[in-house]
Protein backbone atom coordinates (compact mmCIF):
# COMPACT_ATOMS: atom_id res chain seq x y z
CA UNK A 1 0.00 0.00 0.00
CA UNK A 2 1.16 3.43 -0.78
CA UNK A 3 0.77 6.63 1.20
CA UNK A 4 0.97 9.81 -0.84
CA UNK A 5 1.49 13.32 0.50
CA UNK A 6 -1.13 15.82 -0.65
CA UNK A 7 0.13 19.36 -1.20
CA UNK A 8 -2.55 20.76 -3.51
CA UNK A 9 -4.66 23.28 -1.56
CA UNK A 10 -7.85 22.37 -3.45
CA UNK A 11 -7.47 18.73 -2.43
CA UNK A 12 -6.77 19.74 1.17
CA UNK A 13 -9.88 21.94 1.22
CA UNK A 14 -11.89 19.07 -0.28
CA UNK A 15 -10.77 16.68 2.47
CA UNK A 16 -11.74 19.12 5.21
CA UNK A 17 -15.08 20.00 3.64
CA UNK A 18 -15.96 16.32 3.23
CA UNK A 19 -15.60 15.62 6.96
CA UNK A 20 -18.43 15.89 9.47
CA UNK A 21 -16.12 15.77 12.47
CA UNK A 22 -12.59 16.59 13.41
CA UNK A 23 -10.75 15.26 16.43
CA UNK A 24 -9.17 17.81 18.74
CA UNK A 25 -6.22 16.55 20.78
CA UNK A 26 -4.98 18.47 23.81
CA UNK A 27 -2.96 17.85 26.95
CA UNK A 28 -5.26 17.79 29.98
CA UNK A 29 -4.53 19.30 33.43
CA UNK A 30 -3.08 15.93 34.55
CA UNK A 31 -0.58 16.19 31.64
CA UNK A 32 -2.27 13.34 29.76
CA UNK A 33 -3.50 13.29 26.14
CA UNK A 34 -7.18 14.03 25.69
CA UNK A 35 -8.98 13.77 22.32
CA UNK A 36 -12.50 14.98 21.63
CA UNK A 37 -14.59 14.61 18.44
CA UNK A 38 -15.96 17.99 17.43
CA UNK A 39 -17.97 19.66 14.74
CA UNK A 40 -16.14 22.53 13.13
CA UNK A 41 -16.04 25.27 10.54
CA UNK A 42 -13.29 26.02 8.04
CA UNK A 43 -12.55 29.47 6.68
CA UNK A 44 -9.38 31.15 5.40
CA UNK A 45 -7.02 28.50 6.75
CA UNK A 46 -8.57 28.46 10.22
CA UNK A 47 -10.55 25.70 11.86
CA UNK A 48 -13.31 27.14 14.06
CA UNK A 49 -14.60 25.24 17.08
CA UNK A 50 -17.08 25.94 19.83
CA UNK A 51 -18.38 24.43 23.04
CA UNK A 52 -19.17 24.89 26.68
CA UNK A 53 -17.31 27.49 28.67
CA UNK A 54 -16.47 24.94 31.37
CA UNK A 55 -15.16 21.40 31.57
CA UNK A 56 -12.06 19.35 30.92
CA UNK A 57 -11.51 20.51 27.33
CA UNK A 58 -11.67 24.23 28.11
CA UNK A 59 -9.57 23.79 31.25
CA UNK A 60 -6.99 21.96 29.14
CA UNK A 61 -6.95 24.60 26.38
CA UNK A 62 -6.63 27.47 28.85
CA UNK A 63 -3.77 25.71 30.61
CA UNK A 64 -2.01 24.81 27.33
CA UNK A 65 -3.37 26.16 24.02
CA UNK A 66 -1.18 23.86 21.90
CA UNK A 67 -3.43 21.45 20.07
CA UNK A 68 -3.64 18.87 17.31
CA UNK A 69 -6.55 18.43 14.89
CA UNK A 70 -7.16 15.31 12.84
CA UNK A 71 -9.52 14.87 9.90
CA UNK A 72 -10.24 11.63 8.05
CA UNK A 73 -12.49 11.08 5.06
CA UNK A 74 -14.84 8.14 4.88
CA UNK A 75 -12.70 5.06 4.36
CA UNK A 76 -13.12 2.16 1.95
CA UNK A 77 -11.96 -1.40 2.49
CA UNK A 78 -10.22 -2.70 -0.64
CA UNK A 79 -8.22 -5.73 -1.65
CA UNK A 80 -6.47 -7.15 -4.68
CA UNK A 81 -7.32 -10.77 -3.92
CA UNK A 82 -10.12 -11.77 -1.58
CA UNK A 83 -8.14 -14.84 -0.48
CA UNK A 84 -4.90 -13.03 0.38
CA UNK A 85 -4.94 -11.24 3.74
CA UNK A 86 -2.00 -8.97 3.02
CA UNK A 87 -3.69 -7.63 -0.11
CA UNK A 88 -6.36 -5.93 2.03
CA UNK A 89 -6.07 -2.26 2.81
CA UNK A 90 -8.14 0.70 3.94
CA UNK A 91 -8.20 3.64 1.53
CA UNK A 92 -8.86 7.22 2.53
CA UNK A 93 -7.41 10.67 3.06
CA UNK A 94 -6.41 12.39 6.26
CA UNK A 95 -4.97 15.58 7.66
CA UNK A 96 -3.10 16.04 10.91
CA UNK A 97 -2.56 19.68 11.92
CA UNK A 98 -0.80 21.20 14.90
CA UNK A 99 -1.21 24.73 16.16
CA UNK A 100 -2.20 27.04 18.93
CA UNK A 101 -5.80 27.65 19.91
CA UNK A 102 -6.91 31.29 19.89
CA UNK A 103 -10.03 32.17 21.87
CA UNK A 104 -12.46 34.55 20.19
CA UNK A 105 -14.06 37.00 22.59
CA UNK A 106 -15.37 39.77 20.31
CA UNK A 107 -19.13 39.31 19.82
CA UNK A 108 -19.17 39.97 16.05
CA UNK A 109 -16.15 37.73 15.48
CA UNK A 110 -17.91 34.98 17.45
CA UNK A 111 -20.95 35.31 15.19
CA UNK A 112 -18.71 35.11 12.11
CA UNK A 113 -17.09 31.97 13.53
CA UNK A 114 -20.48 30.41 14.30
CA UNK A 115 -21.53 31.15 10.72
CA UNK A 116 -18.38 29.37 9.48
CA UNK A 117 -19.31 26.39 11.67
CA UNK A 118 -22.84 26.24 10.31
CA UNK A 119 -21.62 26.62 6.71
CA UNK A 120 -19.77 23.30 7.09
CA UNK A 121 -23.13 21.54 7.46
CA UNK A 122 -25.81 23.60 5.73
CA UNK A 123 -26.38 26.46 3.29
CA UNK A 124 -29.01 28.00 5.59
CA UNK A 125 -28.32 31.38 7.17
CA UNK A 126 -28.89 31.80 10.90
CA UNK A 127 -29.29 34.49 13.51
CA UNK A 128 -28.14 33.92 17.07
CA UNK A 129 -29.52 35.26 20.31
CA UNK A 130 -27.17 37.42 22.35
CA UNK A 131 -27.03 35.25 25.53
CA UNK A 132 -26.14 32.17 23.49
CA UNK A 133 -23.27 33.94 21.73
CA UNK A 134 -21.99 35.47 24.96
CA UNK A 135 -22.07 32.14 26.84
CA UNK A 136 -20.43 29.87 24.27
CA UNK A 137 -16.67 29.47 23.98
CA UNK A 138 -15.54 29.98 20.40
CA UNK A 139 -11.98 29.34 19.33
CA UNK A 140 -9.89 28.71 16.26
CA UNK A 141 -6.65 27.18 15.14
CA UNK A 142 -4.59 28.26 12.14
CA UNK A 143 -3.61 25.30 9.97
CA UNK A 144 0.04 26.21 9.38
CA UNK A 145 1.83 23.03 10.46
CA UNK A 146 0.04 20.08 8.89
CA UNK A 147 0.37 17.01 6.72
CA UNK A 148 -2.28 15.74 4.33
CA UNK A 149 -2.10 12.20 3.01
CA UNK A 150 -3.90 9.69 0.85
CA UNK A 151 -3.40 6.20 2.25
CA UNK A 152 -4.04 2.68 1.02
CA UNK A 153 -3.43 3.62 -2.59
CA UNK A 154 -2.56 0.62 -4.74
CA UNK A 155 0.01 0.53 -7.48
CA UNK A 156 1.76 -2.29 -9.33
CA UNK A 157 4.79 -1.94 -7.05
CA UNK A 158 2.75 -2.63 -3.90
CA UNK A 159 2.33 -6.36 -4.55
CA UNK A 160 4.64 -7.19 -7.47
CA UNK A 161 4.27 -10.92 -6.79
CA UNK A 162 0.51 -10.64 -7.43
CA UNK A 163 1.03 -9.28 -10.91
CA UNK A 164 3.70 -11.90 -11.65
CA UNK A 165 1.37 -14.73 -10.59
CA UNK A 166 -1.77 -13.27 -12.23
CA UNK A 167 -3.42 -12.32 -8.95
Amino acid sequence: MKTVLIEDQEQIDEIIKSCDLCYLGVIDPENRPYVVPMNFGYLDGYIYLHGASFGKLIDSLKMNPDACLTFCTDTVLAYQNEEVACSYRVKGKSIVARGTIEFIVDYDQKVDALNALMAQYTDRKFTYNSPAVKNVEVYRMKMDDFTAKEFGKYNDQTFPWMKKHGR
